[in-house]
């Protein structure tokens, strides 16, 4: 299947040529991608239908330091002071005024003449730097306004840094990504897309790239900080790169004649108007727009629906409502009504008296429109004269004639020539508010001739209709990749009613991250039982080193100091993981990417799902068991004095995190069954060890003095001290040798193990941890306290002998005494270990929750 990739420079949600354009590519067999901005600042990846989003942040760095570079001149001219140096100033000069005033540090004598001099001085001083200031600010401005006039010498290497910050963010995007074609929209992207097919081409593969003209970049409206050397520089970019497109697209008939002609291209541009498919007006919304303004059917209503500049005119409309009374007018602002412009046209229309029949209004879906508009009386397209202007169809031509209402446009040369061609309204004179009010009244009079006109005439809107221009686009696409390539669908998938939903990466093998926690090893061996048990899936495992001896197996052993303040290691980290796993789970509530999106899960979460990585998380043991809940339920718990320091902290550790836990929307695995008291919800993802690493082909209990083995990973926790009382006196008396052992590295703990022949695991918890199952696969006898409930889940046949702290004595006297249960004990150790945590009921767990796909 042939590979699109469609770029423009936004986030694609409301650009409807970017979207239509897709979906009629994918509709005809290619599998299309489409490349925009993040503006959230992640990345993100969602479905479209058959067409996959892809949104990658800007940087804006070169833009930024540009600017910066111009401000650091000007201040070296002092000409032009950062805010943060004239407010300082500013203070300065404040107080010498105060001091001045109070007369500090003189005389008596001298004071009231001081006094009056210093004010002089003073008066003398702030007057000059007022007066310099004005100057410098005329001068700057004197200087912007000749150098923003001049076209003459625009480069776009110079004055669009911009224009390499998208270079900077798509390009690796670009060279990671596999495609056929890359269809750069709109003049920002001509570079980026010309380069990158450049760079696959020196390397033996094939590629090519469509230029989309959405206007005419010679012809640009000046407004706001695009001047007439900023549109000289994109003209520059056009102009260099435009020839080197393997095929060149527009929107109207009279554009692609003047990009053939200015550029001259061996072949005139194919049009594709941006226009929407019949029977977009028939989509089903909830409101319109007069349910909206809250108007009655018999009032008239006129709508203006876009972005809203000074050039576009709506000014013209609102001063045209003073000679229009009764007439209401609703401004559809894009992308919101809260915009600079918008408030603008209220505060004009407050001005005038009007305010009241004017109503702005935030957009609706790009699918939306027309059904939304059709309630309206008259749509406008008031638009100043550019060269732009001059040769463009705007979309919402279409959009107002295809919500079957008249149009009142100015008299710019193609929209002008459309409208009386096809008889569908009036025109007026561009920033004529007189000529607006006549062209409005003319088109009220025929108002219910033009609406039957636009509703009967079948041939109006069909040459224009989505429907008619995909042709064209598949054609396009037919000339660069094939006649077979490009198939001609039975049906075209409609843009009304779709909506973007999340990406899920189930079209490859399952890629799996676990980190940063690796507790005991768990993370290692979860990955390792995965790949065991589901051919075809890979797993990445990350660990923190917080240092010391004990450090378990991992992919990425990343030093503290380094997960936490590398910002450049957890970007490279993110970056690779965002392109390569499927899926993520995050481990006792820590963030994998360092903290760079905070210090708990939460920021990691919708980085992961914005490209559609599955996101879980998993949960070990202390940082989500609730110490009071388990002072009051378990009559040996560790954590029966609250006041303790690490009860205390545990404590705070779980009222912070348990919150997000519950509220997180997705799967949570603990490693132990006891902790479900405290996660219900949870699925019990078993404790994984290596069985035949630990294997042991020597008997327990055979030695005359039995070795007893405790080695607690935290002692407070795990009822050292009850062990310690309970074994000591017998290691005295010589009926057992005892070993604690702590801090040892993993390494050295098969050794240690299959050298003991009894194994006390913990005592206060109610439950075992990995230890204890690394002793069963050994062949130990391992004996620890354990919650009934906890033996239940595994239908009670925990191969652990029980033993209360006050009961241990008696129970390791009863053991050494009867050798028989005990080497019965030991026996079922090994069986118990590999049914149920071998790694492949816990591997079972994860493929079933999260979907794991193998080969």
């Amino acid at each position: 299947m042939p590979k699109v990739v469609m770029m423009v420079g936004n986030d694609i949600a409301h650009d409807t040529r970017v979207l239509k354009m897709g979906l009629t590519l994918a509709d005809a067999g290619l599998d299309v991608t489409l490349l925009g901005y993040a503006s959230s600042g992640v990345r993100e990846e969602r479905r479209f239908g058959n067409v996959r989003i892809l949104r990658v942040p800007v940087a804006w760095r070169l833009r930024d330091a540009a600017a910066a570079r111009k401000k650091e001149r000007r201040g070296l001219l002092n000409l032009a002071m950062d805010p943060s140096r004239r407010r300082a100033l500013d203070l300065q000069a404040a107080l010498r005024r105060r001091e001045v005033e109070s007369g500090a540090g003189l005389g008596p004598k001298a004071r009231g003449g001081q006094i009056k001099a210093r004010r002089l001085v003073a008066r003398v001083r702030s007057g000059a730097d007022r007066r310099l200031r004005t100057y410098e600010r005329d001068a700057w401005k004197a200087v912007d306004g000749l150098t923003h006039r001049t076209p003459y010498g625009a480069q776009w290497r110079r004055i669009l840094p911009e224009i390499d910050d998208y270079e900077l963010a798509f390009g690796p995007v670009l060279d990671q990504l596999e495609w056929d074609v890359l269809h750069a929209h709109d003049v920002h992207l001509v570079g980026v897309a010309a380069r990158a097919v450049a760079r696959r081409r020196a390397q033996g593969r094939s590629a090519a790239w469509v230029y989309d003209a959405h206007e005419y970049v010679r012809g640009l409206s000046i407004y706001g900080p695009r001047t007439v050397r900023r549109r000289a520089g994109y003209l520059d970019l056009e102009s260099e790169y435009v020839r080197a497109a393997d095929a060149v697209v527009t929107v109207t008939e009279p554009l692609a004649e003047q990009l053939q002609g200015d550029h001259r291209l061996p072949a005139r541009p194919a049009v594709v108007m941006n226009s929407p498919m019949l029977g977009a007006a028939d989509h089903e919304i909830e409101r319109t727009i007069r349910d909206d303004v809250g108007l009655a059917p018999d009032v008239p209503l006129m709508v203006y629906s876009g972005g809203v500049t000074a050039v576009r005119g709506v000014d013209t409309a609102v001063q045209a409502l003073v000679d229009l009374p009764g007439v209401h007018l609703a401004v559809v602002a894009v992308p919101h009504r809260e915009i600079a412009a918008a408030k603008s046209l209220h505060k004009l229309a407050v001005r005038l008296g009007v305010a009241d029949r004017l109503h702005l209004l935030d957009p609706v879906r790009p699918d939306e429109v027309a059904a939304y508009l059709r309630t309206a009386d008259v749509g406008l397209l008031p638009i100043h004269h550019f060269g732009s202007h001059e040769v463009a169809l705007p979309n919402k031509v279409f959009e107002y004639l295809h919500a079957g209402i008249p149009l009142l446009v100015s008299d710019t040369r193609a929209t002008a020539e459309f409208v009386e061609q096809h008889g569908v309204g009036g025109v007026h004179v561009a920033k004529d508010t007189a000529s607006f009010v006549t062209a409005f009244q003319d088109v009220w009079a025929r108002h219910a001739a033009l609406r039957s006109r636009i509703a009967e005439d079948a041939d109006l809107l069909t040459p224009f209709a989505w429907d008619r221009q995909e042709l064209v686009l598949r054609d396009v696409y037919r000339g660069i990749l094939g006649d077979t390539a490009v198939r001609e669908p039975d049906v075209s998938t409609p843009l009304e009613g779709l909506r973007e939903e999340p990406f899920v990466r189930n079209d490859r093998a399952s890629v799996l991250a676990i980190g940063p926690a690796n507790m005991a090893g768990q993370a290692w061996e979860w990955a390792k039982a995965v790949e065991r048990d589901i051919d075809g899936v890979r797993t990445e495992v990350l660990s923190v080193d917080r240092g010391g001896p004990i450090q378990f197996q991992a992919d990425d052993i990343v030093p503290a100091a380094t997960y936490a303040n590398d910002a450049r290691w957890a970007q490279s980290l993110e970056a690779r993981g965002l392109d390569e796993w499927t899926h993520a789970l995050l481990e006792a509530g820590r963030p994998l990417f360092g903290l760079r999106h905070g210090r708990d899960f939460t920021g990691d979460v919708p980085v992961l799902r914005s490209v559609g990585i599955e996101v879980g998380l998993v949960l070990h043991g202390s940082e989500i068991r609730n110490p009071r809940r388990h002072a009051a339920s378990v009559s040996w718990s560790p954590f029966a004095d609250p006041d303790d320091e690490l009860t205390a902290r545990l404590q705070r550790q779980w009222e912070v995190l348990h919150p997000l836990v519950m509220a997180f929307d997705g799967p949570v695995f603990v490693s132990t069954p006891d902790l479900l008291e405290d996660v219900p919800h949870a699925h019990l993802l078993p404790v994984v060890v290596d069985i035949e690493r630990w294997r042991s082909d020597v008997p327990a209990m055979e030695r005359e003095v039995p070795v007893v083995l405790h080695a607690p990973s935290r002692a407070a926790i795990k009822g050292t001290s009850h062990v310690e009382s309970a074994i000591r006196p017998l290691a005295d008396a010589g009926l057992v040798e005892y070993r604690l052992l702590e801090g040892v590295a993993p390494a050295e703990m098969p050794a240690a193990i299959r050298d003991a022949d009894i194994v006390l695991d913990q005592f206060t918890l109610g439950s075992y941890g990995v230890m204890a199952v690394q002793a069963m696969a050994a062949g130990r006898v391992v004996v620890g306290h354990v919650a009934q409930s906890v033996r239940d889940t595994f239908g009670g046949a925990v191969p652990l002998v029980e033993a209360a702290p006050d009961e241990l004595r008696q129970v390791v006297e009863r053991l050494v005494a009867d050798r028989d249960e005990s080497r019965a004990a030991a026996a079922a150790g090994p069986t118990f270990a590999s049914e149920v945590h071998d790694g492949r009921r816990s591997a079972a767990v994860l493929r079933d929750v999260l979907h794991l796909r193998g080969t």
